[in-house]
């Protein structure tokens, strides 16, 4: 009986992660060759921002159990794009409208700079189809994954 019980833990700890939570919902390496093919540049850019963008997920690339995957729930928090202008919203409420432009460093990379900092939206911007990565991992910082809804 010594024996059998650890391996019935061990087996209930191996079945009882599900596929979502050990298996990323985004290819990091396949959504940099997407950017990377559609060759964007500043104008084409910001035209494909225009719209409403909904944040879906984060990875938190800090220690211990916050180096993971998140969900984020629908509608959470939303940047709506409108020529120079972006507004920002928290649960469907708008929280901010502030003026937007690309900034001016490391050559053909996007970074969303504003009058203020915007949470989300730290880190090299990239494109793939109609999601959006803000990576702020190589600072440690998040990743944050957007959807295009409009």
């Amino acid at each position: 009986m010594k024996i059998v019980f650890p391996w019935i833990i061990i087996v209930a700890l191996v079945f009882s992660c599900t596929e979502d939570e050990t298996k990323a919902p985004f290819n990091k390496q396949e959504f940099y060759s997407n950017h990377e093919a559609a060759n964007w540049t500043k104008a084409s850019a910001k035209e494909h921002l225009q719209g409403r963008w909904n944040l879906i997920y984060t990875y938190c690339c800090g220690f211990g159990d916050s180096n993971k995957w998140s969900a984020v729930e629908d509608n959470y928090f939303d940047l709506r794009f409108e020529g120079d202008s972006v507004k920002v919203f928290t649960n469907k409420n708008l929280e901010r409208t502030l003026h937007w432009q690309f900034e001016e460093r490391d050559g053909d990379a996007l970074y969303l700079e504003t009058e203020e900092p915007i949470s989300n939206t730290f880190g090299t911007l990239y494109f793939s189809e109609n999601y959006m990565l803000f990576n702020g991992s190589p600072s440690d910082g998040s990743d944050n994954y957007f959807q295009k809804v409009e």
